[in-house]
This record gives C-alpha cells, sequence and structure tokens, in this order.
C-alpha cells in the first residue's frame, strides 16, 4: 500500500511534520540553556528571533499533525475497498496490529498538539514570556511521541495485505449475548448512555457556575474547577464509546452496522464531521480551561488566562448542546417516527 496515494500523502506529511519538529527542537535546547529574558545580549535577541520564528513553523507543524487525523481516517475508507473482508475504515485498521494504535496515538496528539499551541498563545500575550522554556521541554515531549506516531504508521501502511481477511463493524461491535464478540463489551447502552448524560448534566452545570462565577469577578471553587476538568476527560471516551455501540445504528438505520467511520461519508450527509467537530472541540476548550489554572499565577499571564478561560467555558458548553443535540436526533426521529433519518 506504499504505493497508494493516500499512503503517500501521510508519509510526506510526517516526515514535514518531524522536519519541522527537530528544527523546533533544536531552538529549544538553545532557549533552555542559554534564555534569560532580562538580558540585553547578542545572543539573547537572536534567540527571540529563533524563538519566533521556530513558533510560527511549529504552527503549521502542529496544524498538519491534526489533519493527518482527517487524512487518516479517509485513507482507512479508501484502503477498505482494496482489503478482503473490510467493509468500511474498521475493517482497514484492523487489518494488522498497528491501525488502531496509530489512530489512538494520532488522537492523543491532536489534544497535546492544541495544548502546545495554546501554551503559545498565552506565552506571546505576556512581554517576559514566563511560558517560553515550559513550551519548549513540552515540545521535548511532544517530539518522541510525533516520531511514535511515524513509525507506527508507517508500519501500518507497509504491513497492508490485501489478500489478508480482515472483520467488519458488524462482526467487532455487535452484541455480544450469545456467541458473539463486541470489541467495546462488557458495558451495555443503557449504562452508557446513563453515563453520558450524568457527564453531561454535571459538565453544563459546574461549565455555567464557574461562567457566572467569573463574570461576578469573585475567585473559582478549585472543587468546581478540578471536577469539571476531571468531568471532560471521562466524557470524550464516554460520548466516542456511545457514538459507536448506540447512536450510529441509528444513523445507519441498520442494527448491525456500526462503524464509527461511515458516518464522515456523503451517504450520511457528513453528519459525522459536526458530531467528531464539537465533540472534539467542547473536549478540548474544556479541559483546558481547568489545566490552564496554575499559569495565571506567572508573571503577565492572570488577564490572558481569563480571557482564554472567559472565551472557552461557554463555547465548550456550546459544543457540548451541538454533539447531544445531533447525536439525539437520530433515535428521536426513530422512535417518534418510526423510520430511519431522512
Amino acid at each position: 500500500m506504499l504505493v497508494n496515494g493516500w499512503a503517500i500523502a501521510l508519509m510526506i506529511c510526517s516526515v514535514g511534520i518531524l522536519f519541522l519538529g527537530l528544527m523546533a527542537a533544536w531552538c529549544g535546547i538553545k532557549v533552555v540553556c542559554f534564555w534569560d529574558s532580562g538580558a540585553d545580549t547578542a545572543r539573547q535577541i537572536r534567540l527571540e528571533t529563533e524563538v519566533w520564528l521556530t513558533s510560527a513553523l511549529m504552527k503549521y507543524a502542529l496544524f498538519f499533525q491534526v489533519v493527518s487525523l482527517v487524512m487518516l481516517v479517509l485513507a482507512a475508507d479508501a484502503f477498505s475497498g482494496a482489503l478482503v473482508g473490510a467493509m468500511c475504515a474498521t475493517g482497514a485498521f484492523l487489518a494488522n496490529d498497528y491501525g488502531i494504535v496509530t489512530l489512538l496515538v494520532k488522537i492523543v496528539l491532536v489534544f497535546f498538539c492544541g495544548y502546545w499551541l495554546l501554551l503559545n498563545h498565552l506565552d506571546n500575550q505576556s512581554e517576559s514570556y514566563p511560558l517560553v522554556k515550559s513550551k519548549y521541554i513540552f515540545l521535548f515531549f511532544l517530539l518522541p511521541l510525533m516520531v511514535v506516531d511515524a513509525v507506527f504508521q508507517f508500519l501500518y501502511l507497509i504491513k497492508l495485505e490485501p489478500d489478508v481477511l480482515t472483520s467488519c463493524c458488524g462482526v467487532l461491535f455487535k452484541s455480544s449475548s450469545g456467541d458473539g464478540y463486541n470489541l467495546l463489551d462488557p458495558y451495555s447502552p443503557v449504562l452508557l448512555l446513563g453515563s453520558l448524560y450524568l457527564t453531561t448534566f454535571i459538565l453544563a452545570t459546574s461549565g455555567i457556575q464557574l461562567f457566572y462565577t467569573a463574570q461576578k469577578g469573585k475567585s473559582y471553587s478549585n472543587a468546581i474547577l478540578m471536577l469539571n476538568t476531571t468531568g471532560w476527560i471521562v466524557f470524550f471516551p464516554t460520548a466516542l464509546w456511545t457514538v459507536i455501540v448506540f447512536f450510529s445504528s441509528y444513523i445507519y438505520a441498520m442494527p448491525s452496522h456500526r462503524c464509527p467511520f461511515d458516518i464522515l461519508q456523503a451517504n450520511y450527509s457528513y453528519i459525522g464531521f459536526p458530531i467528531y467537530l464539537s465533540l472534539f472541540s467542547a473536549t478540548f476548550l474544556g479541559a483546558t480551561s481547568g489545566l490552564i489554572e496554575p499559569l495565571k499565577k506567572l508573571a503577565g499571564l492572570a488577564v490572558p488566562v481569563s480571557r482564554y478561560r472567559a472565551m472557552a467555558i461557554p463555547a465548550s458548553i456550546l459544543f457540548l448542546i451541538i454533539f447531544i443535540l445531533i447525536t439525539a436526533y437520530a433515535p428521536v426521529v426513530y422512535l417518534v417516527v418510526g423510520g430511519e433519518v431522512s
């Protein structure tokens, strides 16, 4: 599959990301060793120029890292047509041991890359650049993950064999009652739905309380802030799980069709894009609202952190509502009208 157009695009993307990441890491080493914001030396001025340049390059690198996740899903869907037994992208990801691992690493990188961009944005809001060393140390942690992502992706692509039989989503995600096998069992849809809506209620109420506390100029309750941040970390896998085992079959109007990727296709009005976009956006904005709390104690960051949080908390609630409404649409239509979504 290495000569496939999607495979070539993915590998070029990874090589470009690693090249830019290594350039930024080299600058990061000099920043960690020699950065002195109070100095007025030629080396410090040269470092400040390099920081601006590498920050700009990393913005593009991390943006393409996010894009590569979408490309991988679309590529897997294209590969499914050439693999025996694979009727959708799920089958293509399970065609060897590296597909699902590559997908999970890319999802983790999306959030980590987004957090680096957020640190860079906040750092640029302060004249003293209090996060310049921290964000490059964080980059040293990101770079090995990018290498792992590129290696797993290469192994996935090179080990794709069209003649090896794989399975489809109807087999992997069907009910495990009787002799069935479900990749996501033992949790039932009822328990998952209860968990999803309970977490949603907690996130919405705690988010609204945090927002109005900020509007009144009062200090946040650490307990509520921690509850909100932890809730988002729990909500993301729960929501993904529920989309696969419950909502997807209503969207497809087929009990046996539970692919988490086919909802991105034109046959289903591309409904997967607003579902996943709202889920990723809500989780990132909500979780980072709490994760940046310690940063407001640094010089010059109290106002930028408050400004970001004032935007992120209501935006996360809005995306949460959009996710809940879109995912609930197909089951509600089925229960009320008694048929598939038109």
